[in-house]
């Protein structure tokens, strides 16, 4: 009976260890938060560390808004950690989707969001779009009626005073 308990004890011991896969612990933003202000980077914590082969990277991080805009670039794994930049410049939802593989091989799925209300975004006036200075062609060939212009009065009241 000893023995039995011996190896139900061990098989039982060693087959929890074995299913402890690596999970999510934190992130930054939040999930489910509301930012007043842009976030510049994207980061999630696991409890291990993520799996890197080389200069290779499997794990991935991508920050989508709510028309499906990709807004994140390439992520770097650092230990359990994986960062991602963002350009996010307006206000609205956003989707931060993660594959990563753990340490131990396990791939680990998963998303959540966030949302940003600016009042900078808010707050700045929409405005007609600024005209910018002419160039190129259409300057010279102005530059060239002014001079044209110009001859052609300062011409006329030279023939005016010789009368």
């Amino acid at each position: 009976m000893k023995r039995l308990l011996a190896a139900l004890f061990l098989v039982l011991a060693t087959t929890f260890p074995g299913n402890a896969h690596s999970t999510l612990v934190s992130t930054t933003p939040a999930a489910d938060s509301v930012l007043t202000e842009f976030p510049t980077e994207v980061s999630l914590t696991f409890n291990e560390n993520l799996l890197t082969v080389g200069e290779e990277n499997p794990n991935k991080v991508e920050v989508v808004n709510s028309m499906g805009d990709l807004l994140s670039s390439a992520a770097v794994v650092n230990g359990p950690v994986i960062t991602v930049p963002v350009q996010i410049i307006g206000n609205d939802q956003y989707q931060v989707k993660y594959r990563v593989v753990s340490a131990d091989g396990h791939v680990i799925e998963g998303s959540y969001g966030f949302k940003v209300e600016s009042e900078i975004a808010t707050a700045m006036p929409i405005s007609a779009p600024i005209e910018e200075p002419e160039d190129g062609p259409n300057l010279l060939v102005r530059a060239v009626q002014s001079a044209l212009v110009a001859a052609a009065f300062f011409g006329m009241l030279r023939l005016r005073r010789r009368k």
